[in-house]
């Protein structure tokens, strides 16, 4: 099937990367090109045919725990791996000109960082699998951050390592305790499981999971490890980092937590939602005092993230469309920043926003495309953005308290003065001295990449529903129709034995009849 391809493709590619020569940089950016371009076009025919999922399969027993395999790949699920395969290919294409050395090394290391992404995205129904792929996409990453990033990477890797891996071991922990009850790492059988636990035991096990996806999104306090990631790794893998990896953690939340733990989450929403709102008002207010460019970006990408997850802890199907319509738009514009701030570095060999100025006068192109993607990350109307935050306000407004939406408006508000203040900085001013400005230009790579960032923001903020109907029919997920199934089953046998109940009674009441 196509969906299982796709979970292989970029596998495959990399170890095709592998064994193809290094000798000529333009047979392996072409090649790895090729290779980035596949998952892309196949994740694009699974988007048209509505997406795909397979039947669970037997991995393997251990303790007499149950470990299946499956792939889902609908709704959020299919949306989330189709971004991925997107900004992966992005990412190859701008790296031609942000690396000085191993086209070849990127590649491998960026498509066994896509694999990973893809099956964590595509493990929606068994716990193992998931686990499986949310931690093994750490180590692609901080290879790639160790081999490409700037001089402090060393800190990087192992700030973005520590963190990532402590904020799993809860989860690991909680996992475990509750396969080795159920029997199963099934996501039903889990949750079935979890209603028989004591009431503080299913508050832990809760808690447990959050703290590994608050990491990985990130959230308020367990934050500090992205801004220093995110400015250290390479401006193509920072893209990625923002744009596909940390919508993991959210997808974490989305696909994992809310499902299995929905009492407690409905139980504590009156705490959750602030908290989700505070962690997208901190990060707009961090984003509003940086000088350096990707640090803003990076605070800019915990806030938009922050205001997605309050959405979600609305509990509302309309809302949780928006989400994914935000997380989308979050994706394609921070993504195409992250390019053009690189090339914006590249340029002037400073990340000080406060050093750049007049790019527009000097370089009107790449003015103009900066321009849009950020007035696009501002989410005006036409955009795609504007629609998934508009979704979100309006769920918080009816939630039950108008004040959250009035947070989530001032968020939004924030994001406009950083942005502009961005925009400012590095299109507008005068011109450095000595700057060399007049000699640079956007490559043909840069340039023709930046198109489909374009048509799709506009696409998609013109016309959203591709991904808003994709949440409607919900007899489109297996697994929810076979959960349905089991409980009809169930209230059939209860049919059943009430019949065969009244049947003896019956029996019971003609017997004595003739008796008498």
């Amino acid at each position: 099937m196509l969906i299982s391809i796709l979970l292989i493709l970029p596998f495959v590619c990399s170890c095709l990367m592998i064994a193809s020569s290094s000798r000529d940089v333009n047979s392996s950016f072409r090649m790895g090109l090729l290779c980035t371009a596949m998952p892309l076009a196949l994740a694009t025919v699974l988007v048209f045919i509505g997406g795909q999922q397979t039947d669970n399969y037997l991995w393997f027993s251990f303790l007499e725990i149950d470990i299946e395999f499956s792939l889902y790949g609908r709704g959020l699920s299919l949306w989330m791996a189709w971004l991925a395969t997107l900004l992966c290919f992005l990412a190859f294409t701008y790296s031609k000109t942000a690396l000085s050395f191993g086209i070849k090394k990127f590649a491998v290391g960026l498509l066994a960082l896509e694999g990973t992404i893809i099956g964590a995205f595509f493990s929606a129904q068994n716990l193992v699998q998931f686990l499986f792929f949310f931690e093994a996409m750490i180590l692609p990453a901080a290879i790639l951050i160790a081999l490409y990033g700037g001089l402090k990477r060393r800190r990087a890797v192992i700030t973005f390592s520590l963190y990532t891996l402590s904020g799993s071991i809860p989860l690991l922990f909680g996992a475990w305790y509750l396969m080795a009850k159920a029997g199963s790492d099934n996501i039903y059988a889990i949750a079935e499981t979890l209603k028989t636990l004591p009431l503080a035991t299913q508050t832990y096990l809760f808690i447990a999971f959050s703290i590994a996806f608050a990491v990985k999104t990130p959230l308020f306090p367990l934050h500090s490890w992205q801004s220093i990631t995110y400015s250290e790794a390479p401006y193509p893998l920072s893209a990625i980092l923002s744009g596909a990896m940390a919508k993991v953690g959210v997808f974490g939340f989305a696909i994992w937590t809310i499902p299995i733990f929905h009492k407690q989450v409905t139980e504590y929403s009156l705490y959750l939602i602030p908290f989700a709102l505070f962690s997208a008002l901190y990060g707009a207010a961090l984003a509003l005092q940086q000088i350096n460019i990707k640090r803003l970006l990076a605070f800019s990408s915990m806030s938009h993230l922050g205001l997605a997850m309050a959405g979600l802890f609305c509990l509302d199907d309309v809302v949780n469309a928006g989400v994914a319509v935000m997380l989308i738009g979050h994706g394609l514009t921070a993504g195409g920043l992250f390019f053009f701030c690189g090339i914006a570095q590249k340029w002037t060999g400073s990340s000080d926003i406060k050093l750049y100025g007049a790019f527009a006068t000097t370089n009107p192109i790449f003015a103009s495309i900066f321009g849009f993607l950020g007035i696009a990350a501002v989410a005006v109307p036409c955009t795609v953005g504007f629609v998934g935050e508009f979704l979100i306000l309006q769920g918080l407004f009816n939630s039950g308290f108008a004040f959250f939406a009035v947070i989530g408006g001032i968020c939004v508000i924030c994001s406009a003065a950083y942005i502009l203040r961005l925009i400012k900085n590095v299109l507008f001013g005068p011109v450095p001295e000595n700057s060399g400005r007049a000699n640079v230009s956007l490559s043909k790579f840069e340039g023709i990449a930046a198109v489909p960032i374009i048509a799709l923001i506009l696409y998609f903020g013109l016309h959203p529903a591709p991904i808003l109907n994709s949440f409607e029919n919900k007899n489109e997920n297996p697994a929810l129709t076979e959960q349905e199934m089991q409980e009809f089953e169930r209230f059939l046998e209860h049919l059943i034995n009430m019949e065969a109940q009244d049947s003896i009674a019956n029996d019971s009441l003609e017997e004595i009849s003739d008796e008498q």
